[in-house]
């Protein structure tokens, strides 16, 4: 059987089996070959499954417009994290809502369908209110393990600490590094491409600022965002 013909089959048993039957194969995916993960992942990205069902969370279904509004980021919301890895999201999701800390998980293709999919197809956007963006982020590299720094790469020579202000596909940071440089304020750009960074992947760009600017350079960005 040729190779088109073997994905056609296990696309089609795939098919047959319920949301719940294809989420448990997902969590066991390191048992089926390349092929049937690819078959696999085809199929739940058919039904949307990898938006929230890796958590067991099933939305009502949406007309077009509608998704599209839903995976919105709404005003005042960041990006905490970009999450390739089912387990480790849901995960993330039982210790924020252990912490008190709401948040909500996006599909990262429907904000940006510009951006190249990761390998596995999976890319979950944890989402949080901008004024939890510091909680959540001490939330996750607490129980985690997430963001690991070197000593002393929290703060500047001056001893003013640092704080995360948000993280961006490239493009946006960017953005961003040329409106904080306008605006003359002090920035750390943490880049995922360098090697050994504890971002979720190349493209992504943590800005980090002094902990008493975040609220004029969350404003600085946003002004800066919303005119591109």
């Amino acid at each position: 059987m040729s190779l088109d013909g073997q994905m056609e089959k296990l696309s089609a048993l795939y098919e047959e089996k319920s949301d719940g039957e294809l989420l448990d194969l997902y969590e066991q995916r390191d048992g089926l070959t390349e092929m049937a993960q690819q078959a696999l992942l085809g199929v739940m990205r058919q039904r949307k499954l990898d938006t929230h069902a890796p958590f067991g969370v099933q939305e009502p279904e949406l007309g077009a417009e509608d998704a599209v509004e839903a995976e919105a980021l709404d005003a005042g919301e960041v990006l905490a994290y970009l999450f390739h890895d089912a387990f480790q999201a849901r995960e993330a999701i039982r210790t924020l809502t252990e912490a008190g800390i709401e948040h909500r998980m996006l599909d990262w293709h429907v904000v940006h369908p510009e951006m190249k999919p990761y390998p596995n197809g999976l890319d979950l956007g944890l989402v949080v209110a901008q004024t939890d963006l510091q909680s959540t982020l001490g939330v996750l590299k607490e129980q985690l393990g997430l963001f690991p720094g070197a000593e002393g790469e929290d703060a500047l020579e001056d001893g003013d600490s640092m704080a995360v202000l948000s993280m961006y596909e490239r493009g946006e940071a960017l953005v961003a590094a040329r409106a904080l440089g306008e605006a003359k304020m002090s920035y750390l750009w943490r880049d995922g491409s360098e090697h050994g960074s504890d971002l979720p992947d190349g493209e992504t760009v943590a800005i980090e600022v002094n902990s008493a600017d975040v609220e004029r350079a969350t404003q600085v960005v946003e002004d800066a965002l919303a005119q591109r």
